[in-house]
């Protein structure tokens, strides 16, 4: 199964704020879990990869199980 990476990009930690493309919010990355997602609380969906664009150029990818 091919994953399907979405992009998330990250304007500011604290207090978090985020732009979550098209792709994310079809694959059920919202604004209520994105937070949760970023800090390892929840994972998403199966066969997504959620790739974080932070605001010093830095990328962190979480992937779905």
């Amino acid at each position: 199964m091919k994953e399907l990476e979405v992009t998330v990009f990250v304007y500011n930690e604290d207090p978090f704020e985020a732009h979550i493309s098209a792709e994310g919010v079809e694959s059920g990355v919202n604004q209520s879990n994105v937070h949760k997602i970023y800090l390892g609380y929840e994972k998403p969906q199966k066969g997504v990869v959620v790739k974080f664009k932070l605001p010093n150029g830095e990328k962190k990818y979480i992937r779905g199980e």
